[in-house]
């Protein structure tokens, strides 16, 4: 699977982004080129949202090797300088076992244990309302190379990114990001980059003329009015969000309705059933159960899903970056893994990753995607830019 593949399996409704012009340069690196855009394709990434990056979808490790190992689902931030913000948290932190805020050890629970306890929480769960859908999460993705010979080293980007969508159609739907900075990828990096002189500022290499400047900084916050209403996973129909909240609610409707269109839809092809198949069902459903409005007994269905896809299998009580106890879940195909953080509580999603470690790639080789999920609601508050998220 190559990376457009994976950036559609983490974010769905951003089909091409990895190899239109806005999302090569925001890459900086962190993969090959791909070829430019056909015109589907510009069409399409026109419409990705600054607040919905086409890997929103994802999971954070201090090293692939270790992460996959291990089920690890944290990544390193190190001390930044004097007048740097270090308040900025990882994408998701803590490892498979861990106990929780209690001291209490998590009691063993398989894959199917977890995703059907998920599954009747979202079933018994109220329906919302609210005059927007708001979605804010804080996205990591890399690694970008810097440095040479043996004094080389990893970075990992992170970004706060918003959505509202509205709820009627008549009204406008806002979207708004701020860059978080970059920082080491693991402790071997963050070793490296102090050898280097703990640096603030890399220069970038990047397609075309211009340099790409990276910073330990944050950057500031930015708003704007989405142009058109908004749509949800669009690599699977490009629904609005009517046709959202009609998605079939029984699991076998549901699974069939995903899985013809990853037998029919662009750039796939996959009959049900098969490895490629259950590997993108698994991720557009995640998808879905990340950060896509939809009702509780369609949310209820794709986590009975997700129980039943082969090969899912727990990593036991895990925690996020913000110290939230969850349920952590591993599915595993070919080059990639994913994962998956369940508050056990709510049925919500606390965050994902997504790590791809070609075979007979060196761990600094491998890319990852991870997310944060900060709130998934509706909402009467009013949109504004991102602000730095607290401890």
């Amino acid at each position: 699977m190559n990376i457009d593949d994976l950036l559609r399996r983490g974010r769905p409704d951003s089909t091409g982004w990895a190899r239109s012009d806005v999302g090569r340069r925001a890459l900086d690196g962190v993969v090959a080129a791909a070829p430019a855009a056909d015109a589907a394709d510009r069409a399409v990434a026109g419409r990705t949202r600054t607040s919905r990056p086409a890997l929103r979808w994802s999971f954070l490790g201090t090293g692939l090797a270790g992460a996959a190992a291990a089920g690890v689902l944290a990544v390193s931030v190190v001390a930044a300088p004097p007048d740097a913000r270090t308040d900025i948290p990882p994408l998701a932190g803590g490892q498979p076992g861990a106990a929780d805020s209690t001291g209490a050890s998590a009691t063993p629970l398989t894959a199917r244990d977890i995703l059907l306890a998920a599954a009747t929480r979202a079933e018994q769960a109220p329906a919302e309302t609210g005059r927007y859908w708001h979605v804010k999460t804080i996205d990591v993705y890399g690694p970008v190379r810097v440095g040479t010979g043996a004094s080389a080293y990893s970075l990992l980007r992170s970004s706060i990114n918003e959505s509202w969508d509205a709820g009627d159609p008549r009204e406008a739907s806002w979207s708004g990001q701020r860059d978080l900075g970059a920082r080491p990828r693991s402790a071997d990096d963050e070793r490296a980059w102090r050898a280097a002189g703990s640096p603030t500022t890399w220069n970038v290499e990047v397609d075309g003329p211009a340099r790409l400047v990276l910073s330990i900084r944050p950057g500031k916050g930015s708003l704007s009015r989405e142009p058109e209403p908004p749509r949800f996973l669009e690599s699977l129909g490009e629904l609005t969000l009517e046709q959202v909240r009609q998605l079939p609610d029984e699991p076998d409707a549901l699974r069939a309705w995903v899985t013809d269109r990853i037998r029919t839809g662009k750039d796939m092809g996959f009959a049900a059933g098969s490895a490629e198949s259950n590997s993108l069902l698994f991720g557009y459903l995640s998808r879905l159960l990340l950060d896509t409005p939809a009702p509780p007994k369609v949310r209820a269905a794709a986590f009975r899903i997700l129980a039943d896809i082969s090969g899912v299998r727990s990593l036991g009580l895990v925690q996020d970056a913000r110290g939230r106890s969850g349920q952590g879940v591993e599915f595993r195909s070919g080059a990639e893994t994913e994962w998956l953080i369940v508050d056990m509580a709510t049925h919500r999603l606390l965050a994902s990753k997504i790590i791809s470690l070609p075979k007979g790639e060196p761990v600094s080789g491998g890319k990852e995607r991870s997310t944060l999920v900060l709130t998934a609601e509706w909402s009467d508050a009013a949109p504004q830019a991102p602000t730095l998220p607290q401890k």
